[in-house]
């Protein structure tokens, strides 16, 4: 293959990704906006087609079970990208605080930029009890891998029985939520968001110190 050819072929390959992501992301724009305009049992792919000025067929093509696929993906594609930020790896006693800080942060930021995403994506876990338990198991089943990886690299996390290091994601993880959710969709709790952001710091290292501890008092 000549040089001509491969960057040929590399180019249409950077751009059918490009297309495709696009696409993607217009569709999670266009599902989550309908779910906060009509609620998630009343918005339909026939809805986000019709809105999105696309195929029904495009919508299949990227998520084959339909609407429960695009609340999947999108909590999969976000918490991948999440988790891919956080440098869990390399954590120890010196350099929890910061960690955590990190941690809280990132989530308070994805809150602010995704509110509209997350308060659609919120309202249809509420409304619909199989997506709920599905979310639910989804959740355990993300933390346990990621606890399983966590103990092969990380000398630290192997001392913790893997069943409580999953609790313990599983709890840090929606206690900041909630609370990022109503600060920023009820009620601020402060009238800054750094001092936002330190209270909820301070919050989770003294909730994970407490939530280790619990058991083996």
């Amino acid at each position: 293959m000549s040089n001509y050819s491969f960057n040929a072929f590399i180019m249409s390959s950077k751009k059918f990704k490009r297309d495709k992501q696009e696409k993607i992301n217009l569709i999670y724009n266009t599902f989550f906006n309908l779910i906060l305009e009509r609620g998630y049992h009343k918005t339909s792919t026939n809805h986000v087609a019709k809105s999105a000025k696309i195929s029904i067929g495009t919508i299949y093509k990227y998520f084959p079970k339909g609407k429960e696929d695009i609340i999947r993906k999108y909590f999969e594609d976000s918490m991948e990208t999440f988790l891919d930020h956080q440098d869990l790896g390399n954590i120890n006693d010196e350099n929890v605080r910061d960690f955590l800080n990190h941690f809280v942060l990132d989530l308070f930021k994805n809150h602010q930029e995704n509110k509209g995403y997350n308060l659609a994506f919120r309202s249809a876990i509420q409304s619909d009890k199989i997506l709920h338990n599905t979310h639910k198991e989804k959740i355990f089943n993300i933390f346990k891998d990621r606890a399983e990886k966590l103990q092969k690299i990380n000398e630290n996390f192997k001392q913790i029985p893997e069943k409580k290091l999953i609790e313990v994601f599983i709890f840090i993880f929606n206690l900041v939520n909630a609370i990022l959710y109503h600060h920023l969709s009820v009620m601020e709790l402060f009238d800054t968001d750094d001092k936002f952001v330190e209270f909820l710091s301070n919050l989770v290292t003294f909730s994970l110190k407490y939530y280790l501890k619990r058991d083996s008092v």
